[in-house]
């Protein structure tokens, strides 16, 4: 059984310190459920991935909306726009985008059609009304338009992502996009697609929030400031295996396979 455990900081400050720390988690609340994805949106509200049916649960944890999308099985989700969420079916090419009721709103929209070689990473631009494509097959970073239109690329990342190497999760924050390379580290970009740098790491996902880079270590979270500036990462022990997890201003949430 897969269970999205949502827990609450003991130190429910929204910024972390500025000196080094060690925080833990309380939990508040779970949610039972054979989940493989989750998303948080700006108000709170929980987008849940089961198969083909994409949930919607208040800050309360009420269900709100549900929808099936038949033969789309999502890899990722993501809700960081309030008007919207984006599916990503990574083994079909395919993404939808969902309004806030789960009604489809352009319908099916497969990724190859549009000249994209092997689409690998899907996720939200806060340019505009874009998104973000890491296509595999020609080691290249995509933008779109709202009409679906190449609006920015960025060739030949064969050298930032290794020989042979695939990003497992790409994400943009705080003007910049972030992907995380297993074995390497996170590659950080600008919002016109150009390469910053590297943070090396082991990490298996991360997150981003409130100015900082939060990347699963072994058993731990460490964050560490995007502004890169010295300051001492923070540390949040966590005494559970999981996949995936997000912070916001209130809570941290985590998906993960033990109760």
């Amino acid at each position: 059984m897969r269970r999205l455990f949502i827990t609450l900081l003991i130190l429910t400050a929204t910024s972390f310190g500025s000196r080094a720390q060690q925080f833990v988690f309380e939990k508040t609340d779970s949610v039972s459920g054979t989940f493989s994805a989750f998303s948080i949106g700006n108000f709170g509200r929980i987008t849940l991935v089961h198969n083909d049916v994409i949930l919607s649960l208040s800050n309360k944890l009420d269900t709100l909306f549900s929808t099936s999308l038949k033969s789309f099985r999502p890899t990722t989700v993501e809700s960081s726009k309030s008007f919207r969420t984006l599916l990503f079916d990574q083994e079909r090419s395919v993404i939808h985008f969902l309004d806030n009721t789960m009604t489809d709103i352009h319908g099916e929209i497969d990724l190859v059609n549009l000249d994209i070689q092997q689409p690998w990473l899907v996720c939200e631009s806060f340019g505009g009304n874009t998104i973000w494509i890491f296509d595999a097959g020609a080691m290249r970073l995509i933008r779109l338009n709202e009409n679906l239109e190449k609006v920015m690329i960025t060739e030949n990342l064969v050298t930032v992502f290794g020989d042979g190497q695939l990003p497992v999760k790409m994400m943009e924050a705080h003007d910049r996009l972030f992907a995380l390379i297993p074995g390497i580290g996170i590659a950080i970009f600008d919002v016109f697609g150009t390469y910053m740098t590297t943070i090396p790491c082991k990490a298996k996902t991360f997150d981003v929030y409130n100015g900082y880079l939060l990347f699963q270590e072994e058993n731990q979270i460490r964050a560490t400031s995007t502004q890169f500036d010295g300051n001492p990462d923070q540390l949040f022990p966590v005494p559970f295996e999981f996949s995936q997890f997000k912070f916001s201003s209130e809570k941290v949430y985590f998906l993960t396979s033990t109760d």
